[in-house]
């Protein structure tokens, strides 16, 4: 291969092999006696190489055809379309890639660090020094006979600049994007992060701003921001939705009661047990007459009927006497239909058949207004 423009200036490396070969042949001295003689010659040279062009190649740091970028600089059309790097070595600075016919040698060169370099580029037919005739001739399409020098040929030293700029964002990796908690819960935003990453910069530090109030239900944003040192940006969003967390239920002012009806003789009650029980349904898929079954017998009753049939339970008190645990009976629920529900205190009620079949926390008014039954006598 020829180097291309006439400001490139580097004596191939075989002309200094024979050289070496000549001197150990004489006995004059070893191999390792005579590299380092002339250690010094050969980075005379390869400093003295000029610049391939002014002009800086310009590539963005860790992209991945930054490679390919700077050998079709130097080799144009020599480079296959379709040829691909292949990453043989690499220490410190100084990288090795296969790239088709060529082994293409990068020094000095950083392409994680934003800034203007200057590096040296290296190319040898074939994969390495070491490469077999077997090799050459895969690789090239020479003749038998010239397979074996190409093997240890270097073809050109070129020194060239290159302009690295960072323009991707960083990465900012969440947990989850939404979630819900209950009014009053602990609430820390940093759990919702993974991770803070640059492809340049590595992991980085990160802002968050909140306005989560966990004593106040709602929907909040929580935003995550991070800087890479090249100054691009990257933010992420959290949706917090805070619920209203369901009355608390309070022991009822009376301890027991009686109940006699249905055959079943005197059954003690207790109204924080039904409406306890009632609370422990909430998702459940059941109607009304169900939800009330079900928290009536954790107190020990066994009762099932229409909503108007639960009335015969207890005595009818007016709102100021309910306690937590008492049945409430709506005539119109709101939509033509008659329904009852569990009383939970503070003007809340346990549904059932709510939305379709679910059975949920919601207001005891409603419809037609609650009668409600208080169960103890």
């Amino acid at each position: 291969m020829t180097s291309k423009n006439d400001n490139v200036n580097y004596k191939p490396m075989f002309l200094l092999s024979a050289m070496f070969m000549g001197i150990i042949g004489s006995g004059f001295m070893s191999k390792e006696e005579a590299l380092a003689t002339y250690a010094p010659s050969i980075m005379e040279q390869k400093e003295a190489v000029k610049l391939f062009t002014e002009a800086p190649v310009e590539i963005t740091a860790g992209d991945s055809e930054s490679v390919i970028r700077i050998a079709k600089a130097i080799l144009g059309e020599e480079i296959p379309p379709m040829v691909t790097p292949q990453l043989k070595s690499k220490e410190g600075l100084t990288s090795v890639y296969q790239l088709g016919e060529y082994e293409m040698t990068l020094e000095n060169f950083n392409l994680k660090k934003s800034s203007e370099q200057e590096i040296f580029v290296s190319f040898r037919k074939v994969t390495s020094l070491g490469a077999t005739k077997e090799d050459a001739l895969v690789l090239t399409t020479v003749s038998e006979e010239n397979a074996t020098s190409l093997a240890s040929e270097v073809d050109s030293t070129y020194r060239l600049k290159v302009a690295v700029s960072d323009t991707t964002a960083p990465v900012i990796r969440l947990v989850q994007d939404e979630d819900t908690i209950t009014e009053g819960d602990d609430f820390d935003p940093q759990d919702y992060i993974k991770s803070v990453i640059d492809d340049v910069d590595g992991k980085l530090s990160y802002e968050t701003e909140s306005d989560v109030d966990t004593e106040t239900p709602g929907v909040y944003t929580v935003t995550y921001r991070a800087k890479d040192n090249a100054g691009n940006e990257a933010s992420a969003n959290v949706t917090i939705t805070v619920e209203e967390k369901p009355a608390a239920v309070i022991e009822s002012s009376y301890e027991s009661g009686s109940y006699n009806g249905g055959g079943q003789g005197s059954v003690s009650v207790n109204g924080s047990v039904v409406a306890n029980a009632a609370l422990s349904q909430l998702g459940a898929n059941q109607d009304c007459t169900m939800l009330v079954t079900n928290s009536l017998a954790a107190a020990g009753i066994n009762f099932h009927g229409w909503p108007a049939e639960y009335m015969s339970l207890g005595t009818i008190v007016s709102g100021a006497e309910a306690q937590p645990g008492d049945i409430i009976y709506y005539a119109d629920s709101g939509v033509g239909t008659s329904h009852v529900a569990i009383y939970l205190g503070g003007n809340q009620a346990v549904h059932g058949g709510w939305g379709g079949a679910t059975t949920t926390v919601a207001g005891a008014y409603m419809g037609s207004g609650p009668v409600f039954i208080h169960i103890a006598q």
